[in-house]
């Protein structure tokens, strides 16, 4: 069986090596996503993991699939702006390098879009004096005058 990755340099704090999908081009230490980082960890190990189970003559699709699993498993939930977004670059990431099937992609993005939504048609918080419903607001002291 081949080896489906490729090892690169990584970051001050980060394990010894990591590795992405041969294919996938290795990002900048500057331009590197956390989120990304994170589900491509997921799918390093659990691609490995079940690598190591496999005979030397089988496919690695097995191994690939259960990478594939743990990589979408390790996206950010789809609550808030910033996780939306992470969401996002992980399933752009995912599919780029084939990991995320391009089907799969539309079906993740779109429900992003609908969070993204959701997420910025919130009502913003009600910052002034609570006042029974169907009374007027108080005159400041500027208006009465």
């Amino acid at each position: 069986m081949a080896d489906a990755t490729v090892s690169t340099d990584t970051t001050p704090g980060a394990p010894e090596s990591r590795s992405v999908p041969a294919g996938a081009a290795a990002t900048t230490d500057d331009a590197e996503n956390k989120a990304i980082a994170r589900c491509m960890r997921a799918w390093n190990y659990a691609y490995k993991k079940k690598a190591a189970e496999l005979d030397g003559d089988d496919s690695d699709y097995p191994a690939q699939k259960a990478g594939a699993l743990a990589y979408l498993r390790a996206t950010p939930p789809l609550v808030g702006y910033k996780n939306i977004c992470d969401f996002v670059a992980c399933i752009n990431y995912g599919s780029m390098t084939g990991i995320v099937k391009q089907f799969q992609a539309e079906h993740y993005l779109a429900n992003a879009k609908i969070a993204l939504s959701a997420v910025l048609r919130q009502p913003k918080p009600f910052a002034g004096e609570p006042r029974p419903l169907g009374r007027p607001p108080k005159p400041s002291s500027t208006e009465e005058k």
